[in-house]
This record gives structure tokens, C-alpha cells and sequence, in this order.
């Protein structure tokens, strides 16, 4: 019978296979994580003109449409896009995309039948 290489009694093979365990935990918990799958609703999805075109839709006279796309001007920011147009201001989130009036000239454009 073939003498076996190490003695069954020998602590050589646990001491060899608790030292690959404990090398492979290490490499393990140093590697670098993977980077995270940026979020989609933090990433813009629409163009300016889209924006503007969604906010002058909203308006109530083709007066305040018309100003809506010569005046506006589009900000994108933390997942929501930011509309100013004058002194009025507006917003919509990049998920559902309903206009939002901030402050009372928005509403005064937006609601506005006349020049």
C-alpha cells in the first residue's frame, strides 16, 4: 500500500486550508465594490424643448404658450426640471411629469385667458 503524502493525524491540512479560507476572505472583502447603476430617475430623460413644450401645454392661452418658449429657460436638478419664465416658476419631477406652478405669477400665466 502507497504511504499517503501528509498523516491522517497531521494538522498540516487543516492549517493549509484555514490559511486559503482566511486569504480568500481577505481578497474578498478588499476588492473594490462595484459601482452602483445610476438611478434613472436622477438622470435627465427629456430635452429642454420637450420640457418647454410639456409646460406650454399646460398653459390656457396660446399667448403664455408662445412666451412659454421664447422666455423660458430649463434647469435640470435632482431629478426634477425647473422652469422659469420672467418672474414665474415652475417644476416637474422626471418620473410622472405633472407641471407644478411655484409661485403666483405661475399661476397667473398659466391661468391667464388674454394677453
Amino acid at each position: 500500500m502507497a504511504n499517503p503524502l501528509v498523516s491522517l493525524r497531521s494538522p498540516v491540512p487543516l492549517i493549509v486550508a484555514g490559511i486559503g479560507i482566511a486569504i480568500l476572505v481577505i481578497a474578498v472583502v478588499t476588492l473594490p465594490p462595484r459601482p452602483a447603476a445610476p438611478d434613472p430617475a436622477q438622470t435627465p430623460t427629456l430635452d429642454d424643448s420637450e420640457v418647454l413644450a410639456l409646460v406650454a401645454h399646460e398653459m390656457r392661452s396660446a399667448d403664455a404658450a408662445a412666451r412659454v418658449f421664447s422666455d423660458g429657460q430649463v434647469r435640470f436638478q435632482d431629478g426634477s426640471w425647473y422652469i422659469s419664465i420672467g418672474p414665474a416658476h415652475f417644476h416637474l419631477s422626471n418620473r410622472n411629469r405633472i407641471v407644478v406652478a411655484d409661485d403666483p405669477p405661475a399661476i397667473q400665466l398659466q391661468y391667464r385667458s388674454g394677453p
